[in-house]
C-alpha cells in the first residue's frame, strides 16, 4: 500500500516509516520541516503542516491511507533519549503534556478534510490510553488512568477533541491508544485490540506502537471504526 505518515519526525512517526518500508509498503513522509527526515530507499518526503489543510492535500495526494503521529512537540531526539536513559525524554514529554498547544484539536480536522479532498478513505490516529475511561482495565490500572487524566487534563482535552472529530467523520478510521512510550528496541511482543487490557504505565517501545499503527492501516479490517488499545 501507499502510506502517508504525518508527523514523521517524531518518535513514533520515524518508526512507522521504518516498519512500513520493512514490510514492503510505499511510504510518503510528511513533516513541517521535511529536511529533518533522512532519505531512505522507497521513501518519498513531502512538506505538510497540520495547521494548513491545503498543504496536507498536496502532501497526501496518491496515498491509500494516512497515519497520524502528531502530538505535543518534543525537543529530544532518539539519540539523546538513549544517552540520558530516557530521563530527559520523559521530562520533555511530561512538559509537553502540561502545555500541549492545539496541534491535535486543530490538526485532526484539517487531516480529515484533506483526506476527503484527496480521496483517501482511511485515517489512523495515534492517541493515548489516558483517553480511556478505564472500564476495560483492572481496578489498579483504572485508578492510574484517572490520576493521569487529572494531571494531564490539558493534553487529554486536546486529544479528546481530535478523537471526537475523527469518530464523527465518514472515514474508515482507527484510533490507537498507546500506553507510555519509550525509546527502546522493539520486540513485537505486545497486546493490541479493541478494549484490550493493558498496563497504562507499562513502557512500550515506539517501534511496537508503530507496528500496531501499520497493522491498523493495512491488515486489521476488524479494527476499522474501533478504538484499539496497545501496550504490555
Amino acid at each position: 500500500m501507499k502510506i502517508a505518515v504525518i508527523g514523521a519526525t517524531g518518535g513514533t512517526g520515524r518508526k512507522v516509516m521504518e516498519r512500513a518500508l520493512e514490510l514492503g509498503h510505499e511510504v510518503v513522509a510528511i513533516a513541517r520541516r521535511p529536511e529533518m527526515i533522512p532519505p531512505l530507499e522507497g521513501l518519498t518526503i513531502r512538506q505538510g503542516d497540520v495547521f494548513d489543510e491545503s498543504s496536507l492535500v498536496r502532501a497526501i495526494a496518491g496515498a491509500e491511507v494516512v497515519i497520524s503521529c502528531i502530538g505535543p512537540p518534543s525537543n529530544v531526539s532518539p539519540d539523546a533519549a538513549k544517552k540520558f536513559l530516557n530521563l530527559r525524554a520523559g521530562m520533555n514529554v511530561m512538559a509537553a503534556n502540561f502545555s500541549p498547544g492545539t496541534v491535535m484539536s486543530e490538526g485532526m480536522p484539517n487531516m480529515i478534510a484533506a483526506s476527503q479532498r484527496a480521496g483517501v478513505k482511511r485515517l489512523i490516529m495515534q492517541s493515548g490510553i489516558n483517553l480511556s475511561n478505564g472500564r476495560e482495565l483492572s481496578p489498579v490500572h483504572r485508578l492510574a488512568v484517572r490520576m493521569m487524566r487529572r494531571i494531564f487534563w490539558k493534553a487529554i482535552e486536546d486529544k479528546s477533541i481530535a478523537e471526537h472529530a475523527l469518530i464523527q467523520s465518514e472515514l474508515e478510521w482507527v484510533i490507537v491508544r498507546a500506553s507510555v512510550l519509550q525509546y527502546a528496541e522493539g520486540t513485537l511482543k505486545y497486546t493490541a485490540g479493541p478494549l484490550a487490557r493493558i498496563n497504562p504505565l507499562g513502557a512500550l517501545p515506539f517501534a511496537d506502537c508503530a507496528d500496531c499503527l501499520v497493522r491498523a492501516a493495512t491488515s486489521e479490517p476488524e479494527w476499522i471504526r474501533q478504538v484499539v488499545n496497545v501496550g504490555r
